[in-house]
């Protein structure tokens, strides 16, 4: 029976090499077992779980390749690293494809390299199994939701009848619907938010954005004195805009390189998902718009429906700009966050034709005036602290001449 997990388990039949590895990763403090035949790496994974495996691919008793198929078969979820002296391409497919390794290393072994190898690999396989717990999370929340959701339609179907029973006047009637009616949309966008901040505490690089965002498009609203009806329609569009992400895989949401043309197709349909997954939420239908549009071009070249200039509603170019803004100012993987001032001259260079003129000039004034978010991402999403807090715009103090914004 699997008791502990350990980090490795080194497989080698040359007791020369063995000590050495062991040698190495004793001072990189890693918890691990060795075995010099197949039959004992058997025994230690009857006995242990591992977060990897590092074998050798001859051995005395059988080839690396069908060991780590076997137990790859048996579902062992540790990943495999494959050794060998052979530079044979063979081998390198066989591994990949039958033992599902994640690295092949040729001898003479780097002992730096296979130390930076392994500790990835660790790292590999504790963000497989934190995507998995996730995953069951994330639907296990859904179907939290879902029932959750007919509950209350329920009670508001059986409190409309109550009130009509009741022969109340159609005013009490209008406002005790409003109320139930309420309920059920913040109990929607209290559940939905919790998903998005789920999705964002998967990765380092984009925690407290959505938050962030909302700050930025309400410096805009702030200047351009939106209604208090558009105010609110950003609050939630900025909480939700990339919640459409849960249906993209980490390996593009996370890839340190340039993302392939079909993996940004991939990545450049999250505002339609997002729009698909608020679809059934009819109270949503202007958030929905809002989010759809935020990677829209004010020349038309966006997407997803390529619309240009006034096509795309105001709170549409507000959200893409400070979108863009935060995204520029924020770490990612494959760069580090721009300066303050380089960002806001990438705004103006792309005004009148990536961003709209009026918002570009809006977030402008208002980081001059206001200044940039200071502040961290609640750790509860739902807190009614913050939500009294943070989710209050207060009008602009004075009107700001919409010729200022954009000379």
């Amino acid at each position: 029976m699997v008791q502990d997990e350990l980090d490795l388990l080194i497989v080698d039949d040359d007791h020369e090499i063995l000590r050495l590895l062991v040698e190495v990763f004793k001072e990189q403090s890693l918890k691990f077992e060795t075995a010099s035949s197949i039959a004992e790496a058997r025994d230690k994974l009857a006995h242990y779980a591992f977060k990897v495996v590092l074998s050798d691919h001859n051995l005395t008793d059988g080839n690396g390749i069908d060991f780590l198929a076997e137990f790859a078969g048996l579902g062992i979820r540790s990943v495999a690293i494959l050794m060998t002296g052979l530079m044979d391409q063979n081998v390198a497919i066989q591994a990949i494809n039958r033992g599902k390794v994640y690295k092949f290393i040729t001898k003479p072994l780097d002992l730096t390299a296979l130390m930076q190898i392994v500790r990835r690999a660790i790292e590999y396989y504790s963000a497989q199994r934190a995507n998995e717990t996730l995953t069951r999370e994330v639907l296990e929340f859904n179907e939290r939701l879902r029932r959750e959701t007919e509950s209350q339609e329920r009670q508001l179907e059986q409190a409309a009848k109550r009130i009509r029973r009741e022969e109340e006047t159609v005013e009490k009637q209008r406002v005790h619907i409003e109320a139930l009616y309420s309920e059920i949309q913040k109990a929607y966008l209290h559940t939905v938010t919790s998903l998005t901040a789920a999705i964002e505490a998967k990765d380092y690089y984009t925690k407290g954005h959505s938050v962030r965002v909302f700050y930025y498009c309400s410096l805009m609203a702030d200047v351009l004195v939106l209604p208090d009806n558009s105010r609110n329609d950003l609050r939630i569009a900025s909480v939700l805009h990339d919640l459409g992400k849960i249906g993209i895989s980490d390996a593009i949401l996370r890839k340190p390189d340039r993302l392939t043309p079909e993996e940004f197709q991939i990545m450049a349909s999250h505002p339609v998902l997002t729009d698909s997954i608020l679809k059934p939420l009819p109270f949503l239908t202007k958030v929905r718009k809002i989010i759809r549009e935020h990677h829209e071009r004010f020349n038309g070249t966006g997407y997803p429906d390529s619309l240009k200039g006034m096509e795309i509603s105001l709170e549409g170019r507000i959200l893409a700009v400070a979108d863009a803004y935060d995204a520029m100012r924020s770490d990612r993987a494959y760069r580090k966050a721009l300066d303050k001032s380089i960002a806001e001259k990438e705004l103006k260079n792309g005004s009148g034709t990536q961003f709209c003129p009026l918002c570009v000039g809006a977030l402008l004034y208002g980081l001059e005036s206001r200044g940039e978010w200071s502040g961290q991402a609640p750790s509860d999403w739902s807190d009614k602290k913050w939500e009294e807090e943070f989710v209050s715009i207060k009008p602009a103090a004075d009107t700001i001449p919409v010729n200022a914004l954009v000379n």
